[in-house]
């Protein structure tokens, strides 16, 4: 079924009948709608496919899993660089370098340099001759 664009699974109020014993069972399923990409959502249909399974098939088993693990069936983490984009990522990247080697020529030109004292939690300048004066003093 389709609703617009956006491609969705449907699991509907279904009738099976059970061949073996000749009577008919109610299936109580609810009824899903989820979008997703449609590149995704092929290449997903293809890999189950593939393993004989359907797409509806897949969402079942995934929800299963997620009762017997009683959370997700595999570790969720995050790579900066997929979570904010590789440009952001490279931008702090950039950015990092410029502030370090800023920080090492104001030393080398004999300028007091701006630093942060994760210890005390407090900023500081730090002087050429080595002495700190932190902005609470």
């Amino acid at each position: 079924m389709r609703f617009g664009k956006a491609r969705c699974v449907d699991v509907v109020n279904t009738i099976v009948y059970n061949n073996l014993r000749k009577d008919v069972i109610l299936v109580a399923q609810q009824f899903i709608h989820v979008r997703v990409d449609p590149t995704q959502k092929k290449d997903a249909e293809n890999i189950l496919n593939s393993l004989g399974l359907t797409i509806t098939t897949g969402i079942h088993l995934f929800l299963n899993s997620v009762i017997r693990n009683k959370g997700l069936p595999f570790e969720v983490k995050h790579n900066r660089g997929e979570l904010l984009g590789d440009k952001v990522a490279e931008m702090e990247s950039r950015y990092q370098r410029v502030v370090t080697e800023t920080i090492y020529r104001d030393r080398v030109d004999g300028y007091p340099v701006a630093l942060y004292d994760k210890v005390k939690m407090c900023p500081y300048l730090e002087y050429p001759d080595g002495r700190q004066e932190y902005a609470d003093e």
